[in-house]
């Protein structure tokens, strides 16, 4: 029995010894600093690709510079694609949490961050979005968000209306958008009392290919503007069937041009959208990839950023800060400064407030002309 008892001593010992040499022993990293693991659901694949792969870049970019500075922990992302979809989000979530047992979540866009939220709160686990016009996405103790809320965006909108003379609008809006509907009630609320009338607001659903008939029933209206609120590859297609169909007016959109695979049939038209990235974070992304970070990618190194000043606030450096820690260093985070600006602050309900700005596409590309 003794030397059973002897041998298992042994076995016991030589388990603890390979664990600590190994790097994990009660949640801390032996010899080395812990690591905080988030996980990332984005649109890797589907309609607005283009732009979850640029945040996705961002993240690594914003994880690469941290892990190399004098931190407390090491940070790792896990990245799951979700095509845009709610469903294969939520899929994707809890993936992440039961399987990986992330830290923490990031989610991209209204529809996504809908789905997330719930789930996120639910299971109380920090999750930041970075691409939602739908403040809704931040409701809870565990969700916050970093996007220029519809207010803003509808401000801006009604100004650069004003300022060109503009006061009649026919919208096509896509249906089953959360951040369409808020931006498009946020745009109703600021022009009540005012000269600027919507004339129609054309609903159609996602996978719509043919526009005639909606373009047909305010055609004669004569518009002073067209407001494309639309994804990729709906926003392309009504646009082109309203200049086949001999519609000279001119298009708008807050925020959704940016959405297209291709910005050329849009030269010449100016729109609303999210505050634009500093020229450090730009430089950067540059110098990295070879390439310009698109819309939302700025949003999303910061995401990775408001994690990480958080863990650090509240972590030891000893052992990962628990998901609670992690959600009480967000809430008190009083003051940002990253890529989409200096002093950005949260608002009550968990979202941290950027502004907007007027753009143009020229030659394919957009170029800001005005905040």
């Amino acid at each position: 029995m003794k030397k059973k008892i002897i041998i298992l001593g042994v076995i016991v010992i030589a388990i603890l010894a390979i664990l600590a040499t190994s790097g994990t022993f009660n949640n801390k990293i032996v010899g080395e600093k812990p690591t905080i693991l988030i996980g990332a659901t984005l649109p890797l694949t589907g309609p607005v690709a283009v732009l979850g792969q640029s945040s996705q870049k961002a993240i690594e970019l914003a994880m690469e510079k941290l892990n190399k500075e004098n931190t407390k922990y090491n940070y790792k992302v896990i990245f799951e694609d979700d095509k845009f979809s709610p469903t294969v989000a939520a899929t994707n979530v809890n993936k992440l949490i039961s399987v990986d047992k992330v830290d923490a979540l990031f989610s991209f866009g209204s529809p996504v961050g809908n789905a997330v939220s719930p789930i996120a709160e639910s299971q109380k686990i920090p999750h930041v979005n970075f691409f939602a016009s739908d403040s809704n996405v931040a409701n809870g103790d565990y969700n916050f968000l970093h996007y220029t809320p519809p207010y803003i965006d509808a401000k801006l909108f009604v100004k650069e209306l004003n300022k060109k003379g503009i006061k009649k609008l026919v919208f096509f809006e896509i249906q089953g958008n959360a951040g369409a509907t808020a931006i498009m009630k946020a745009f109703e609320k600021e022009i009540e009392g005012t000269d600027i009338k919507v004339l129609a607001n054309q609903k159609f659903s996602a996978g719509t290919r043919d526009f005639r008939t909606l373009i047909s029933e305010v055609k004669d209206m004569h518009p002073d503007i067209y407001v494309l609120q639309s994804s990729s590859p709906e926003i392309e297609t009504v646009y082109k069937q309203l200049r086949e169909m001999g519609v000279k007016e001119p298009v708008t959109s807050v925020e959704t041009f940016e959405f297209a695979d291709d910005l050329t049939p849009f030269n010449g038209s100016w729109y609303i959208n999210s505050a634009d990235a500093q020229n450090w974070f730009i430089d950067s992304y540059k110098a990295r990839y070879n390439e310009s970070p698109k819309f939302g990618a700025g949003n999303a190194y910061d995401g990775f950023n408001l994690i990480a000043k958080a863990v650090e606030g509240v972590g030891d450096g000893k052992m990962v800060p628990t998901k609670d820690q992690i959600k009480e260093g967000l809430t008190g985070i009083k003051s940002f400064d990253g890529a989409l600006g200096k002093g950005l602050k949260f608002d009550s309900n968990g979202q941290l407030i950027s502004g907007a700005v007027v753009r143009m596409i020229k030659d394919g590309k957009p170029v800001t002309i005005g905040e």
